[in-house]
C-alpha cells in the first residue's frame, strides 16, 4: 500500500496498491448486481447501491484486509486513531450516476478505493479548491483511490456521468476519529 499526499496541505492523499492481486481477482469474479443492497442515507434518488455485507461474501474479506492496514494508514497520515472505529461501505454506482460537488459534513476521515474494471478513468472523484478550480482529480483506476482528512473546504464530487454498461464500484472506509501526532 502506497500513500502519497497530493499537495502540501497534508489532508488529501493518493492511495495505491491497496489490495493483493488474488483478492482483486476474486472481486472481479463476483456478480455484485445479485447482491442484496440498500440506499445510502441522503442518496435515495441516486443510481447507487450500498451493498449489504454478509459473513459469506467477498466484502468481508475486503473489509478485513483494509482493517489490517489501519495502523499503517494512521502512521502515513501522521495521526493517531484513539479507538477502533473503522468500517467500510461498498458502493455500486450504476449508469447515469454522477455526484454533485459537496462536503461530507462531520465525517473525520474517509478512504475510497476503486474496485472494478467496468468504468473509464474519467469517472474518478475530483476535489476542488474554494474558488472552484480543480485541486486534484483521482482517476477511476482499480486498486487506487484517496484518503481525505475532512474539514472546511474539502469540496469534491464526480462530474462525469456513467454510461450504459458502466459500473463504478468502490469501498468507502470510515474512520471514526483521529488526533494529530
Amino acid at each position: 500500500m502506497i500513500i502519497t499526499p497530493v499537495d502540501d496541505k497534508n489532508n488529501l492523499y493518493l492511495i495505491e496498491d491497496v489490495f493483493p492481486d488474488d483478492l482483486l481477482n476474486k472481486i472481479n469474479q463476483e456478480d455484485f448486481m445479485s447482491y442484496e443492497w440498500q440506499f445510502q442515507e441522503g442518496q435515495f434518488d441516486w443510481p447507487r447501491r450500498q451493498l449489504i455485507v454478509k459473513p459469506w461474501n467477498i466484502l468481508v474479506e475486503v473489509d478485513n484486509h483494509l482493517n489490517k492496514f489501519r495502523q499503517y494508514i494512521a502512521d502515513s497520515l501522521n495521526v493517531h486513531f484513539p479507538e477502533y472505529d473503522c468500517w467500510s461501505a461498498f458502493w455500486l454506482d450504476l449508469p447515469t450516476f454522477t455526484c454533485p460537488t459537496h462536503l461530507d459534513g462531520d465525517l473525520p476521515i474517509a478512504m475510497q478505493v476503486y474496485l472494478l474494471e467496468k468504468a473509464g478513468s474519467e469517472h474518478g472523484t475530483v476535489f476542488y479548491n474554494s474558488d472552484d478550480s480543480i485541486r486534484y482529480t483521482f482517476p477511476y483506476k482499480v486498486n487506487t483511490g484517496y484518503i481525505m482528512l475532512n474539514g472546511p473546504g474539502q469540496f469534491h464530487g464526480v462530474p462525469t456521468t456513467l454510461n450504459d454498461g458502466e459500473l463504478r464500484m468502490s469501498s468507502y472506509t470510515y474512520f471514526g476519529s483521529y488526533e494529530h501526532k
